[in-house]
């Protein structure tokens, strides 16, 4: 699993369609993986802060 492109791709598709994308990173928060967590802490760098807050909620960042 390449993190860095996954993160790339999710910061892109949050231009388009950022609801989408938070929605996708509130279900995957839920693993308890490190390179899970990696992924969304990178991804949700174009959300808003309000949604980046409740994604750091849930995956204890």
């Amino acid at each position: 699993m390449d993190c860095k492109a996954i993160g790339w791709a999710l910061r892109e598709v949050t231009k388009k369609d950022p609801d989408s994308v938070f929605e996708f990173l509130q279900k995957w928060s839920e693993v308890e993986d490190k390179n899970t967590k990696w992924i969304i802490k990178e991804g949700m760098k174009k959300l808003s802060d309000k949604k980046q807050e409740k994604l750091k909620t849930l995956i204890g960042g």
